[in-house]
């Protein structure tokens, strides 16, 4: 088997260093097993994506040296790929249309809120007979396309970082919307379908990205599995954290690769630092080295669960 991982950033804002750190972990992973980088475009929030990320993106791994060697692919042009997906899983039974409205949606929620409950989907659409979606129709409501997930399923998967990982399908929030509301046939893809369309197409092996996508995961294994493709391995890297031990964001302030780039600091001094955020190489290996050297060393084995604090000295030590 060859492996094969991606990068899938969404140009919606300049590359952040916790995105970067997640492509070096997919680079090194590649690298170490002498497979393939894959570098794609996740552009399908329209309103939000911008030309001018997507270069900075693109210009930011090209300087940390993150070569990839397919790519990158845009999900703005592969609408037809995930339009004949949806498509083939509503002919298989496997999803629906549903017309409840969002006042509807809305009267749920409080009702399960003033009841204590987790907010979930009811699923009340899930077997329409074709007059009373005729009659929904007929009202003028549009539908969206939902994803049938069983109640009693346990999702099981074996993290290459965490070990093994299981949730429950009543915790993932009812029926899965997986296209957006159209006046006909079906809308815009959403996330967690198109990624794993994306997958199956690009046949990526090695699913390597952060814990903030674990929920993510259970909701996709159940579409690689419903699409009868094989469901890759996840790997799942800590969180960069601030000084107060909190998710790094944009108001820690410097935190894009261009921005550090600014500040005068070396690619090799930063890509050197990412690898070790996460990350401990063997005791035999110094704290200095190149991504090639690194990548010879590179294992899920040696990255740690616990959230890895961003240290501005350790940085500025590395990088002199």
């Amino acid at each position: 088997m060859t492996v094969r991982v991606r990068f899938a950033p969404s140009p919606t804002g300049n590359l952040h260093i916790g995105s970067a750190r997640t492509a070096v972990f997919n680079w090194l992973f590649a690298r170490h097993h002498g497979g393939k980088f894959i570098l794609r475009i996740e552009d399908t929030d329209l309103e939000r994506s911008r030309p001018e990320y997507t270069d900075n993106i693109l210009e930011g791994l090209r300087w940390l040296g993150l070569n990839w060697d397919e790519g990158p692919f845009f999900q703005s042009q592969r609408l037809d790929s995930y339009k004949e997906a949806v498509q083939k899983l509503l002919d298989q039974g496997l999803a629906y249309r549903c017309y409840t409205t969002s006042e509807e949606l809305e009267t749920l929620r409080e009702a399960q809120k003033a009841r204590g409950e987790a907010p979930r989907y009811d699923n009340r659409h899930r077997n329409l007979t074709p007059e009373q979606r005729a009659a929904f129709e007929a009202e003028g409501r549009s539908s969206v396309i939902r994803f049938k997930i069983d109640d009693e399923r346990e999702i099981v998967w074996n993290d290459l970082v965490r070990g093994k990982m299981s949730w429950r399908g009543s915790d993932l929030g009812g029926d899965m919307v997986i296209a957006r509301a159209s006046e006909e046939g079906s809308g815009q893809p959403l996330y967690n379908f198109v990624v794993v369309v994306d997958d199956i197409d690009m046949q990526i092996t090695h699913v390597i990205r952060g814990e903030d996508h674990i929920a993510n995961t259970a909701k996709q294994i159940l579409l690689y599995e419903a699409m009868e493709a094989k469901v890759p391995e996840f790997s799942h890297t800590p969180l960069i954290l601030n000084r107060q031990g909190q998710k790094l964001s944009k108001r820690d302030g410097v935190t894009s690769i261009s921005d550090f780039q600014q500040m005068g600091f070396t690619a090799e001094g930063l890509v050197n630092y990412m690898t070790l955020l996460g990350w401990s190489p063997p005791d035999s290996t110094p704290e200095i080295f190149t991504l090639e050297e690194a990548a010879k060393e590179f294992g899920f084995e040696r990255v740690n669960k616990a959230g890895a604090k961003f240290d501005w000295d350790k940085l500025d030590w590395l990088n002199s």
